[in-house]
């Protein structure tokens, strides 16, 4: 089952000797995956190179875990908040940016794990993004699925397992789990707390079906990837599923308006209500080709909406004054959404139904808000610095609101 397992409020990471890192119960399995996962090392700058550079490098390839990812935020002098505990003890953690004018930005990214210029562009913006604003930065909200399917993997069997292919994952879990599905194409396990499938089961599975019963409140995990995309080859990244106490297969990008909600989830949830943002961003990446496109929300009033306006047409027109590729005149996200001009889409929540992700809570309850979506298809640096061009654009906008 989930659980929270919060160190306290206002925990922060390296601020002195009773919250440092050594003290915070992080597993660092996930380092093992380091060499495992064969991404081989970041182009990070660095303790010196770090020091002595105005602004730092950017990223050219994924981060290879979450160990990574916090030791990156550390060897730049961050101090990192502690919002609460993932189910393997992983700490979530946000950064504080930008100046001390109010209201605050939030942004996030990593809701799922294999969106990776997202998260290497959260980590970006905490020393790039210019604003007089307070700004907090959740740089990933999914830290077990960012350390690969193996690793997930340990947290039933308690050792890293050897895995080449996910035909051989099939195998052992065939092997080591009590089999509540298998298909032929689908194989669905659990071992211990936990479910293991071989292929992504949302909006597969019937809400309330048999194979759910023993999973009501509890997560699966599957090899989420794809062999074109540098980073997410078989067994590198992990999706996680949640299954809600009423057997419905949804992800950690919901639930941010219901009662029972992952700890991943509650930790965002209790960052944003104590800033108030009246920004928020969400960085996404999707698999529909390299192109760029990003989704805004009606709000709740019209001087709102036309600040929300306002802000994607001119994130839109950064991000194409890069180059980059928009989605084409044909293309639709989903059927619910309503496109507003070239790029950008309204996103109706009402319509998708399923509870609301981040940002339409964002909207629902603080102010403006949006999903970045760059295509993973593109070069890794080149989405990179979309999400930055098109941050720092609606920032700049946002800030003369409050002039």
């Amino acid at each position: 089952m989930d659980a929270n397992n919060r160190p306290g409020p206002g925990k922060d990471i390296g601020e002195d000797s009773g919250n440092s890192r050594a003290n915070v119960k992080v597993d660092r399995r996930a380092a093992i995956l380091a060499g495992a996962a064969g991404l081989g090392a970041l182009c990070l700058p660095s303790r010196d190179s770090a020091a002595r550079q105005t602004q730092p490098h950017p990223y050219r390839r994924p981060f290879t875990n979450y160990e990574q990812l916090l030791n990156t935020l550390e060897r730049r002098g961050h101090k990192l908040r502690v919002l609460g505990l993932a189910p393997d003890r992983s700490p979530l953690v946000a950064v504080r940016a930008g100046g001390d004018k109010l209201p605050a930005i939030f942004i996030s990214a990593g809701s799922h794990s294999t969106e990776h210029a997202g998260v290497a562009a959260a980590v970006e913006l905490i020393d790039r993004l210019k604003t007089r604003h307070q700004v907090w930065v959740l740089p990933t909200r999914d830290p077990i699925g960012l350390n690969g399917f193996r690793y997930t993997l340990s947290l039933a069997l308690n050792e890293v397992p050897e895995l080449k292919t996910v035909q051989d994952a099939e195998a052992l879990l065939r092997k080591r789990g009590e089999v509540l599905l298998d298909d032929g194409e689908t194989l669905l396990v659990q071992i211990g707390e936990y479910g293991y499938a071989n292929l992504g089961l949302y909006r597969k599975l019937e809400k309330g079906s048999k194979p759910l019963e023993s999973l009501r409140g509890r997560r699966i995990y599957f090899p989420a990837g794809y062999d074109d995309v540098p980073g997410t080859g078989p067994l590198e990244r992990a999706y996680t599923l949640i299954v809600t106490p009423d057997a419905e297969v949804l992800h950690l990008n919901r639930f941010h308006d219901t009662p029972w909600a992952p700890s991943e989830v509650r930790c965002a949830r209790q960052l944003m209500a104590e800033i108030q943002p009246e920004l928020t961003f969400d960085l996404h990446e999707h698999s529909g080709g390299g192109f760029y496109w990003m989704s805004a929300r009606r709000q709740r009033t019209e001087d709102l909406e036309t600040w929300e306006r306002r802000l994607a047409a001119a994130g839109v027109r950064a991000v194409a004054a890069t180059g980059a590729q928009l989605a084409p005149e044909t293309y639709s996200p989903g059927s619910f959404f309503e496109k507003l001009e070239p790029g950008v889409f309204w996103l109706d929540a009402t319509q998708r139904g399923e509870g609301l992700n981040l940002v339409d809570f964002a909207a629902n309850r603080y102010g403006l808000g949006f999903t970045i979506e760059t295509g993973m298809r593109g070069p890794f640096e080149k989405r990179v610095e979309q999400h930055l061009a098109v941050v720092q654009t609606a920032v700049e906008l946002f800030e003369s609101r409050y002039a």
